[in-house]
């Protein structure tokens, strides 16, 4: 088989498990994150490891386990980057620590975003990694400073709680 005979199989049957497993594969990973966005960019990292690893995927019996498996290890190790933060404070968490080498704002804000919703995540991110103060915030969203203050706390009990702290 030439290397155009080859390229055309692969392609045929990437597009064939995408088109017969793609919903399954979503679905699955949009449980694990929670988060339409976070659910779609996994699924498609799943697919390119399976293109990358072609002739592994092809030739296994169970393609649509194959994907499914390689779903369940992105998850994991998505979740597994945020393990040895979890335990500091939310600032420890915002800034990678030299114990996750290569560990980046993506990531944090897929993690973040299965946990919390995107206005909590706006609101996290304003406050610790912008800078905006306390008084600032409260004006934005038309609530006290005292109750901005405690919806802050709740937000970083809850993401410390989803991240396994």
């Amino acid at each position: 088989m030439n290397v155009d005979e080859r390229t055309a199989r692969v392609r045929e049957a990437m597009e064939a498990a995408y088109n017969a497993y793609f919903e399954d594969v979503y679905k699955f990973v949009l449980r694990g994150v929670g988060n339409k966005t976070a659910a779609e960019d996994i699924t498609h990292d799943v697919f390119c490891t399976a293109l990358n690893k072609a002739e592994e995927f092809m030739s296994h019996p169970e393609p649509k386990g194959w994907l499914m498996v390689t779903a369940k290890n992105k998850l994991r190790e998505l979740y597994r980057r945020m393990k040895p933060s979890a335990r500091e404070s939310l600032e420890g968490v915002l800034e990678p620590s030299a114990e996750a080498p290569g560990y980046g704002g993506t990531e944090l804000e897929l993690t973040a975003l299965a946990i919390i919703n995107e206005e909590e995540w706006a609101l996290v991110k304003d406050y610790y990694l912008v800078g905006i103060t306390i008084r600032e915030l409260a004006e934005k969203y038309g609530i006290t400073e005292n109750n901005m203050r405690v919806r802050l706390h709740r937000i970083r009990g809850r993401m410390r709680r989803g991240m396994g702290g």
